[in-house]
């Protein structure tokens, strides 16, 4: 399959879009212990990618090209003690993007128990090009929810420093479930209007929330992953409000290595049948405007 980043943005390019994969983590790079995520897959009825079982990069990239995926962001959890999240560090991340440049995007993270300490490490990460911080404050040490004013410092750092915000709400962070409700995000788009955050997992299984977030909120944009691609209720939802509401605002993210196949996800969107320029949205324009590319 030929990708062509030039294509047209009216979809007359066929099948050829140059997709942007805006939650990905290559091999080397994760958020799960390896245990966890054959768990996950298990309970979605799905198999592995070839490349996590053979942990083979170059198989990677050949998974990759063949669905089309040209550039993956990379965004992990920052770090933290909770059983079966084993993150890696921004560094490391770092050291991936510098060896393939043309193929992703960094997030660093970010521990946001020391807020000072996080606000200065917000500096360092956008200092090395990162593009993005993850700050997933339910994980940290001291747990706090995404809207507790002691983190706006370094939601000011970030949106200071041009950064996107990405942040992970769905039942799988927490410890509590409630600790990861769209209305978080709410909080901070309203008292940040120039800072882009980015809601992975898309808020499941509170879906109809966040969507009423981001149709809100135009600086708040939602990667549903999986919870759209492989049927989980409400997945619908997304599909919905990607078609008539929120065009602009939902991104592709294969969620790679808790995926199945990444040429099943070019299947399942297309099997959505939405219109060609709505479809191109949501596997690259979205992306590459809040990325500037």
């Amino acid at each position: 399959m030929a990708h062509d980043p030039n294509a047209s943005a009216d979809g007359s390019d066929g099948d050829d879009i140059a997709v942007i994969d805006f939650r990905f983590r290559p091999i080397g790079a994760r958020s799960w212990t390896p245990e966890t995520t054959y768990h996950y897959l298990e309970r979605m009825g799905l198999e592995p990618c070839p490349s996590f079982v053979s942990q083979s990069r170059e198989l990677m990239f050949a998974e990759m090209d063949e669905a089309g995926i040209s550039l993956g962001v990379i965004g992990v959890p920052g770090p933290t003690g909770i059983r079966g999240l084993d993150p890696t560090g921004s560094a490391e991340i770092r050291a991936i993007v510098d060896e393939h440049p043309d193929r992703f995007v960094g997030f660093g993270s970010v521990e946001s128990s020391d807020v000072s300490a996080a606000v200065a490490a917000i500096g360092e990460l956008a200092s090395h090009g990162m593009r993005g911080v993850t700050v997933d404050p339910s994980t940290a040490e001291i747990s706090r929810r995404f809207n507790d004013r002691e983190l706006y410092p370094i939601y000011e750092e970030a949106q200071r420093l041009g950064l996107i915000v990405s942040t992970t709400m769905s039942c799988l962070l927490g410890p509590y479930q409630d600790d990861c409700r769209p209305e978080y995000v709410d909080h901070v788009a309203t008292d940040f209007p120039g800072l882009t955050v980015s809601m992975q997992h898309g808020g499941w299984p509170y879906v109809r929330e966040a969507l009423g977030v981001a149709y809100k909120q135009p600086n708040v944009v939602i990667v549903p992953g999986q919870y759209v691609h492989y049927g989980f209720p409400g997945s619908q939802d997304y599909v919905t409000a990607l078609a008539r509401q929120l065009p602009d605002q939902i991104l592709f993210g294969s969620v790679y290595p808790n995926c199945g196949p990444l040429t099943d996800l070019r299947r399942i969107v297309a099997g959505w049948e939405l219109p060609r320029h709505i479809e191109r949205k949501y596997l690259r324009d979205n992306a590459a405007r809040i990325l500037d590319r």
